[in-house]
């Protein structure tokens, strides 16, 4: 698709200035952990009772790797509130920040109690 709009505007303007150039940044397979999984039960469980927003959004992270290999996993936030990610103007809130910690121990002591 990159190439064809290049190439599209290079014939519009009557030029070949306009290139392409990729360079794959990043590569993660896809992976699924279901939502009735022990993993998932106790993270929506912790978070609720923390009185946090749950969200089962899917998404391009290190859990992906785990998860396309059958090994269950999730991803949580660590707490605080981010914006603009990996941009120039990319900035943190470190208010409430301690709710991250405290919800990876929760959920990893409700994991170790099963």
């Amino acid at each position: 698709a990159m190439d064809d709009a290049a190439a599209d505007e290079n014939v519009r303007w009557g030029s070949r200035a306009l290139t392409v150039e990729k360079q794959l940044v990043g590569d993660r397979p896809a992976g699924r952990t279901a939502g009735d999984h022990a993993i998932v039960v106790a993270a929506v469980s912790v978070t609720k009772a923390l009185g946090l927003p749950v969200s089962l959004d899917e998404g391009s992270t290190d859990s992906n790797i785990p998860m396309n290999m059958g090994i269950p996993a999730i991803t949580i936030d660590g707490g605080g509130r981010g914006s603009g990610a990996h941009a120039l103007d990319e900035a943190f809130d470190s208010t409430n920040s301690f709710q991250g910690t405290q919800r990876a121990l929760l959920i990893a002591l409700a994991l170790a109690q099963q």
